[in-house]
């Protein structure tokens, strides 16, 4: 784990859009803004670090994730960090061998949808098509 000072360095891009419609549109369509949290797990190879297996992950699934169509916003990227019962300690979802990483990703993002399974669907709509072949295991879904 990379650390800065004994303080865990969480590697995270955020992807900020305008709001698409205007806020008397969602009111009448009788939408709410939505973040949805997914699971997501990318493989890096050629990474000769942890850190750097994190930092393409985080670059990579960005690109994909910033392709997604206006209908969505506020796109949040983080490392998913692991904890230990025994020890109390946390470590990042992160495994290297042979220049080959797995790393654990969290992706949110908002998207405007009337509940929280019509959220997820949208989401998983929304950026689905960006990383293909990937699995996306929702986690949360809460109104903004």
């Amino acid at each position: 784990m990379a650390t800065n000072h004994g303080s865990p360095v969480v590697e995270s891009e955020s992807h900020p859009e305008p709001t698409p419609q205007d806020e008397s549109h969602s009111a009448a369509t009788g939408n709410e803004w939505q973040s949805v949290t997914f699971s997501v797990p990318w493989v890096v190879r050629g990474a000769d670090t942890g850190q750097d297996a994190i930092n393409i992950a985080v670059s990579e699934v960005g690109k994909r994730i910033s392709a997604a169509s206006d209908r969505t916003r506020n796109r949040n990227i983080e490392v998913q960090s692991l904890g230990c019962n025994d020890c109390n300690s946390r470590t990042e979802a992160l495994l290297l061998v042979s220049k080959t990483a797995l790393v654990g990703l969290f992706v949110t993002l908002d998207v405007q949808a009337k509940s929280a399974e019509e959220a997820e669907r949208r989401a998983r709509r929304e950026i689905g098509p960006h990383l293909e072949d990937t699995p996306l295991t929702s986690v949360d879904v809460s109104r903004e």
